[in-house]
């Protein structure tokens, strides 16, 4: 089964930053991680116990306009 490949893998709870798609791992159980190499934080969900999501970007902190 595909899933049973994905969490046995060495980047289980491994994720993608959605703008610079740089591959990151946040802490186990976090709502919130920050991307190391852009800053932009990021709503995380845990679907399975080892398995994290991006849900997208934190609204309170994105950058907007000039910022970015």
């Amino acid at each position: 089964m595909k899933i049973n490949k994905i969490m046995e893998g060495s980047r289980y709870g491994e994720v993608s930053c959605l703008a610079c798609f740089m591959r990151f791992w946040p802490r186990k159980g976090a709502d919130k991680a920050k991307c190391p190499g852009c800053g932009i934080e990021w709503r995380i969900t845990w679907p399975h116990p080892r398995t994290a999501r991006v849900m997208g970007h934190n609204r309170e902190t994105y950058p907007t306009g000039d910022k970015i």
